[in-house]
């Protein structure tokens, strides 16, 4: 079958709103923060950038307040993702069995994720204050002392973890439903036969069978996790002190507080130099099939 001219044409025209939204609202912001972070560019002096090579990529290595958000950044990462790994295939792993409500049940799992993270932010800023708020008021009946959910250093960031293991746990259930709706059932048919244990069912037949998506899941949700900016903006805005100050919330406020445009452009390049760095070590494992 042979495309004449004018089909080419209109099937190309469908490529038009995709490829003008890529170069518009991907490519040229990335050309224009990469081309910045090369520039001193004060919002509050006069005139425009100024070009003045890698300076700013040297003074990021003595940058403490970044290289720290950074590392609270990676801690945040890596310990809301695991948690949400695991609590969503334990979920997945229930409700994959036959039980009544499961459609209704499945349904409300999944509502926590299509809320936006500002308003998750606002919901458990209420949920976590010190005087009114439920959690403090739980722990009063059973006769235990109010914590300062976002006022303490030592909490605040198991806080911003709480609140995300519960708004993006809903993620990593629908990934690995999906994954373990896919394993044929003749697989533990075969192993029951055979005398498996359901420890053995999983270890050797569940978790083997869905390990690809699993690390994609992982992929996927750390990127976003690392980039955490509206709920700490919301709930402590960085505070108290720094101790929940990510490496987006840092960026903003170099931007948009001190107005240092270029050295925060030289920020976001290397943050996403980091993400490509750590996630290519996961991609060398996914071996796909």
């Amino acid at each position: 079958m042979t495309i004449s001219r004018s089909q080419w044409f209109f099937l190309l025209l469908f490529l038009v709103p995709g490829l003008t939204y890529l170069v518009v609202m991907r490519i040229a912001p990335a050309v224009f923060t990469l081309g910045l972070s090369f520039t001193d560019w004060d919002l509050t002096a006069r005139g425009g950038p100024q070009f003045i090579g890698v300076r700013n990529y040297v003074e990021l290595w003595h940058d403490q307040p970044f290289l720290d958000s950074i590392v609270r950044s990676l801690v945040f990462t890596v310990a809301a993702t695991t948690i949400e790994l695991v609590l969503g295939l334990a979920i997945a792993l229930f409700v994959h069995r036959e039980i009544r409500g499961q459609n209704m049940l499945r349904a409300a799992l999944l509502t926590p994720m299509v809320i936006t993270p500002a308003i998750v932010g606002v919901m458990w800023s209420i949920m976590f204050q010190s005087q009114i708020g439920p959690l403090n008021w739980l722990l009063s009946l059973v006769g235990l002392p109010a914590v300062g959910w976002l006022t303490s250093p030592d909490v605040a960031m198991i806080s911003l973890i709480i609140t995300d293991v519960w708004h993006w746990t809903p993620f990593m259930f629908l990934l690995s439903l999906s994954a373990l709706q896919m394993i044929p059932a003749d697989l533990y048919e075969s192993a029951e036969v055979d005398g498996a244990s359901r420890w053995q069912a999983l270890t050797e037949i569940t978790l083997p069978m869905i390990r690809d998506t699993l690390i994609v899941a992982v992929i996927l949700r750390s990127m976003e996790a690392f980039e955490l900016f509206a709920e700490p903006f919301v709930m402590t805005g960085g505070g108290p002190g720094n101790v929940t100050e990510t490496v987006s919330m840092h960026i903003y406020k170099s931007a948009f507080l001190f107005f240092q445009m270029g050295y925060a452009g030289a920020m976001v390049v290397v943050s996403i130099a980091i993400l490509v760095a750590v996630y290519s070590l996961y991609w060398r494992h996914i071996k796909f099939d």
